[in-house]
């Protein structure tokens, strides 16, 4: 029962990320999962949602093609090297990694944007890795308190 619930919170998810991006363009709604996954370490869950979200952000075209794949694996990083200094769990990282990911949201772009011949808009980039940075703590806090306790017994 706990999987398909599991599969259900992350389908659901999945609707509500999509549609919030919808709304606020060049936001990833769908990091927060990730660092959520990452948080858990449910390894077996990433191995199907990972490519999904990636996918997903190609398909909606919210960041430059390829551009996915590196932001990503910048925020795997990122959360990975946090985790030896920080409690995963702990506010403070979360607000200090989302921070770290807005300036890596800006640098994947502007390593990006050359490399496909398209133009670097500097303040419209860097609007949307202050969104991103901003956004991540708190829709974090609102996702791990539907999630029934299950990263703190991850954790333990």
């Amino acid at each position: 029962m706990s999987t398909l619930r599991d599969v259900i919170w992350w389908l659901c998810f999945l609707a509500a990320a999509v549609g919030i991006q919808a709304f606020i363009p060049g936001l990833d709604v769908m990091t927060v999962g990730l660092i959520i996954l990452l948080q858990e370490r449910d390894y077996k869950n990433m191995l199907w949602l990972l490519p999904l979200f990636i996918l997903l952000q190609e398909g909606m075209g919210t960041r430059v093609f390829g551009g996915v794949i590196v932001w990503y694996i910048a925020v795997i990083v990122l959360f990975r090297m946090g985790r030896w200094l920080f409690e995963a769990e702990n506010f403070l990282f979360i607000f200090l990694l989302s921070a770290c990911l807005g300036a890596a949201y800006f640098a994947v772009a502007w390593l990006m944007a050359p490399l496909q011949n398209l133009p670097f808009n500097f303040q419209d980039t860097l609007d949307k890795s202050l969104i991103q940075a901003i956004f991540i703590p708190f829709a974090w806090k609102l996702l791990v308190a539907t999630r029934h306790g299950k990263a703190h017994a991850a954790e333990n």
